[in-house]
Order: C-alpha cells, then sequence, then structure tokens
C-alpha cells in the first residue's frame, strides 16, 4: 500500500500539463503507423495513389528478380488487413493478394483472391509461418483444401515463406512452378540446401521491406 500513496503523491505534484504530454506520447507511439498516415495523407493533403505507385513498381519489379531466379512461373505477395467485426465485437481478420506476377501463358490468379477469411486457410497459414509450405510436389501437402486449390491453380510445386515486421507478421511471399518440367528446380533451388533456402527468405525479406 505504501509504494502506491507514493505513486500518488508523485502524480499530484506532477505538473498536469506533463502527465498529457506523456499521455499524448504514448499514443503517438501506440498508433505510429496511423499518425504518419494522418499527417502525410491528410494534413499535408498528398496524392495517396501517385505516392504509391513508384513503390508498387518496384515491389513488382522484385517479384520478376525473384521469379527469374528462382525459375518459377508465378511470384505474389498475400498482405493481412482488416476485415469486418462479427456481432460478439471480435475482429474477423482477411488476406489479400496484393501483388502477383507471371510468366507468359500462366494464368494470374490474383484477382480472384482477394478479402479471403483466414480462418479458411489457417492450416495453410501456418504451414507458411512455421516453413513448411516448400513442396517440389503439392501432393505432399496433408491439407485437403490446400492441395484442391493450388491443383485448381494448376501448381505443380510452391515455396511461401513469411515476412514479419517489428515481430509482427505482415506477409506471405511465394513462387509457384506450374509447368510440370519445370516443377523439379524448386527442389534444386530450395530443398538441397540451407543455404538456397536461407538465401530465398533473405531475398524475400529484402522485398517485404519495400512495402509500405
Amino acid at each position: 500500500m505504501e509504494k502506491y500513496k507514493l505513486l500518488l503523491e508523485a502524480i499530484n505534484k506532477t505538473k498536469w500539463w506533463i502527465i498529457l504530454l506523456l499521455f499524448l506520447g504514448f499514443l503517438i507511439d501506440s498508433f505510429k503507423t496511423e499518425v504518419q498516415y494522418l499527417v502525410k495523407y491528410k494534413l499535408l493533403d498528398r496524392d495517396v495513389i501517385i505516392e504509391r505507385l513508384d513503390g508498387d513498381v518496384l515491389i513488382e519489379d522484385a517479384l520478376y528478380d525473384l521469379m527469374g531466379r528462382t525459375g518459377s512461373d508465378r511470384a505474389y505477395i498475400f498482405r493481412f488487413h482488416n476485415g469486418v467485426n462479427y456481432y460478439n465485437g471480435k475482429h474477423k481478420s482477411k488476406m489479400s493478394n496484393d501483388f502477383e506476377v507471371t510468366r507468359e501463358g500462366i494464368s494470374s490468379e490474383a484477382q480472384r483472391l482477394q478479402d479471403i477469411p483466414v480462418g479458411l486457410y489457417a492450416k495453410w497459414i501456418k504451414d507458411v509461418i512455421n516453413y513448411r509450405m516448400i513442396h517440389p510436389n503439392i501432393d505432399d501437402i496433408d491439407d485437403v483444401r490446400t492441395r484442391l486449390e493450388l491443383k485448381r491453380q494448376g501448381v505443380e510445386a510452391i515455396a511461401v515463406v513469411p515476412y514479419y515486421r517489428s515481430g509482427k507478421i505482415l506477409a506471405l511471399i511465394g513462387i509457384d512452378y506450374v509447368r510440370p518440367l519445370d516443377s523439379t528446380k524448386l527442389a534444386y533451388y530450395l530443398k538441397d540446401s540451407k543455404g538456397s533456402l536461407e538465401k530465398f527468405k533473405s531475398t524475400v525479406n529484402e522485398i517485404g521491406d519495400l512495402l509500405n
């Protein structure tokens, strides 16, 4: 009890504006991203679309580079974002395929992979987070929903790893092999040596750092 009394006394002696400044500092730190967005695009009246175009082009170029290095047919980024709230107030998380590049003749899947409830692919996401979504043959994937969806996309082999920022998962970045003869390249690039996998993860982190 004594230490609480001392704390209250210290608060009472502190000028009210100092407490207010500390509280404001806490709020700004907690909502840093939101505050930066407000200042940059609302108060300074800057164009959100124009500001982000150059960054988006860089990300697309980086994905093309990743696809070229790995000999894959499709490279992409899924990002997590806000969904709607349930009636009980709990948040519904979603993910969307925000970036995708493909080789000529390979189908684009991004437009139909928007606003996906995270719960639908919880097993797939967990496998990605645990670095278990690296398969030279997708028939080795245990989860039926994931395997069937990948087959629908024509995927023969896949590698997807997580991207973290400030200790929190922000995105999933991956590559698909669609052409059967090329799907064996995944084993060469990623499975055969630990160094190759670490290099892939390092490249993915570089791409993730480009995300706004």
